[in-house]
């Protein structure tokens, strides 16, 4: 009786690991969102737009550097950044690519801030804050556009 009864056991927990494993390996494990097209092309509309004003900044004289003769471009901006974030928002499992979008609107209200401080002198943004301001922007655009395509890579693994 004992031997029937382990034999019995032993059945069931053969069946429950085969069981086990055959579901584990048809159920891939998600922990990030899927990649999206939309915010890929969202992200490099933005960088473009960026550069392109850093690259004017570095040229320009007073008043055209100053926030005011500016505005438009920051209101575009913050816009499409803002329609870019509620899109990041709504897909589920998108935290990094949320972080990454908070870190940039950071970084926008920091250019912000130092263009309306320069304005109360009189004067643009110095060359090298340009210049510094124009890398740092460029690696976030980078750190969100390569984590976005491997994304990407990873659907088709």
């Amino acid at each position: 009786m004992n031997y029937a009864i382990r034999n019995v056991l032993r059945f069931g927990l053969m069946l429950a690991l085969l069981c086990s494993v055959i579901v584990i390996s048809g159920c891939p494990v998600t922990l990030v969102s899927k990649y999206d097209e939309q915010t890929d092309a969202n992200v490099t509309a933005l960088q473009k737009k960026l550069d392109t004003y850093f690259l004017k900044l570095n040229g320009a004289s007073y008043p055209d550097c100053s926030f005011a003769a500016n505005k438009s471009f920051y209101d575009e901006v913050n816009v499409q950044l803002s329609s870019t974030q509620i899109r990041a928002n709504a897909i589920p499992k998108n935290e990094i690519t949320i972080q990454q979008l908070d870190i940039l609107s950071k970084a926008i209200v920091d250019l912000e801030q130092a263009q309306k401080l320069r304005d109360g002198k009189g004067s643009c943004l110095p060359t090298e804050i340009v210049t510094a301001d124009r890398i740092m922007f460029n690696s976030i655009f980078t750190a969100i556009l390569k984590f976005e395509l491997a994304k990407k890579r990873g659907e088709s693994n």
